[in-house]
């Protein structure tokens, strides 16, 4: 469920945070100043309880960003936006995502991002998992009966986040992040928002969708998730749609005039593969001790699958691999797991999708899945487990986890579902429709994670985005962009 960072090495644009501020600030209260990165983006911060039971007791302060509409003349009001992850700091990367969005949209609402308890400048939770550490485990045991090979540093994680940092690791949930969202929605000063989520903001958007449904004008998911499926169906559903999408783009490449990865693409990605079971490359160094191995390959694969724009070094990777220089490789593996700033991601995004699920696969029968999975489809499915999964084998049971949510009273949805996601298969979406009492799946025939990071100028979807937002005006059941 992971949005993979993207390479914009954008400065931070948030404000400090603070987790003991004495009490949270009455609504509409937020102090907008200059954000140091300008851009017409303005920084604050919003008070939040650390624990909803306990209002009175310690807080958080969420930071906050926004860009004014455009044209306040015609000013509609405030889009929300999320980026996923879980674990993504909405605020580096919303300026990215202004120029993605409709400029009709752009122009209508101020755009406010914000950074998720437990990232970026909200109080991140910082266990001192190693990215690389995670990005090189194998993904896929080297025989029948065998624990998932990331087991251990997972194990090491759990435990560093629930010794460390107890309190905050418990309060990051799903649930407890969309009752911040409606905390930065009475400090706006606004009775209703409107919402645009990708891939895990799916996720938030359908949680806060059941808590206050009152409070939502319109909602865009784009990249959906069924958060009433399980992790393992998830891995399930996803291995064939990475496998899908990985052929695609070898293919794609073998029918270019001149692909870098030679005549047979394929051959050339299954040798690399080979090779790294085979004999990891050395560790690039300079603090980074962790051998190169497939594990980094089929993490660095998934974000080039995902964003292929935003990664065009992905082949020249592959061929230094090749030829013995894994530290392309593993630059690329970390872009997935490290914001783009560079902090780490591992240890909230874990918490937060780990205390969101009830079920989660013991050690064994995690590596029997991923084994099945690696069977069935050979050159990334495998993966599927450690990506969706890998970190809540031996995470602790939850009492918060999200179960059963249908959000019925929610106003009419848009679900926007690519045909070849690599990471939110198109299966998701369509599940996720199912959830609400009123939605309508617009179906984006297009490759890559999200319509927005990877169709934003398709015409068609525009106008849809445009008409829903705009116009609160759904489009036809059924409709495809092509």
């Amino acid at each position: 469920m992971v949005l993979p960072a993207i390479d914009a090495r954008i400065p931070s644009a948030t404000a400090a945070s603070s987790s003991n501020a004495h009490a949270p600030p009455p609504a509409g209260s937020i102090a907008w100043t200059a954000c140091p990165t300008n851009g017409g983006l303005q920084c604050g911060s919003v008070v939040v309880p650390l624990d909803y039971g306990h209002l009175t007791g310690s807080t958080i302060s969420l930071a906050v960003t926004r860009k004014p509409a455009a044209d306040p003349a015609h000013r509609m009001g405030v889009l929300l936006f999320n980026p996923g992850g879980p674990g993504e700091s909405g605020n580096q990367i919303l300026p990215v995502v202004l120029g993605l969005l409709p400029p009709a949209v752009v122009s209508r609402f101020d755009i406010v991002s914000f950074d998720p308890r437990g990232t970026g400048a909200s109080d991140p939770l910082q266990c001192g998992t190693s990215p690389s550490a995670v990005t090189s485990g194998l993904p896929v045991p080297s025989r029948p009966g065998h624990a998932l090979p990331g087991t251990s540093v997972f194990t090491a994680m759990a435990q560093a986040c629930t010794e460390r940092h107890p309190h905050l690791t418990a309060s990051l949930t799903s649930d407890t992040t969309a009752r911040d969202m409606d905390r930065i929605r009475a400090a706006l000063g606004v009775k209703q928002i409107s919402y645009l989520g990708l891939s895990y903001g799916t996720v938030l958007g359908t949680v806060y969708a059941d808590l206050f449904p009152h409070r939502l004008r319109a909602m865009v998911l784009d990249g959906g998730v069924d958060v009433n499926a399980s992790l393992a169906t998830q891995a399930a559903d996803q291995a064939p749609a990475a496998e899908r999408s990985l052929r695609h783009y070898l293919a794609s490449c073998a029918g270019a005039p001149r692909c870098p990865l030679g005549a047979d693409p394929t051959a050339t990605f299954t040798s690399l593969r080979h090779q790294l079971e085979a004999h990891p490359l050395p560790a690039p160094g300079n603090g980074d001790d962790h051998p190169v191995t497939v594990g980094d390959l089929d993490t660095a694969t998934l974000l080039a699958l995902s964003a292929p724009a935003f990664t065009p070094s992905y082949p020249t990777a592959l061929l230094d691999a090749l030829h013995g220089d894994g530290t392309p490789l593993r630059q690329l593996a970390l872009e997935l797991d490290e914001d783009i700033s560079g902090a780490p991601l591992v240890d909230a995004s874990w918490a937060i999708t780990c205390n969101d699920f009830a079920s989660h696969l013991t050690p064994r029968a995690a590596g029997a899945e991923a084994r099945s999975l690696a069977a069935r489809y050979p050159l990334i499915g495998g993966y599927a487990v450690t990506y969706n999964l890998g970190g809540c084998v031996t995470w602790p049971k939850s009492p918060d986890a999200l179960t059963h949510l249908y959000p019925v009273h929610a106003p009419p949805v848009l679900l926007i579902g690519n045909v070849g996601d690599p990471n939110t298969p198109l299966v998701g979406s369509r599940h996720l429709a199912t959830d609400f009492n009123a939605a309508t799946l617009v179906t984006w025939d297009g490759w890559g994670h999200t319509w927005l990071l990877n169709g934003s100028s398709d015409r068609c979807m525009v106008d849809v985005v445009d008409g829903y937002l705009i116009h609160q005006q759904l489009p036809k059941p059924g409709t495809q962009c092509r």
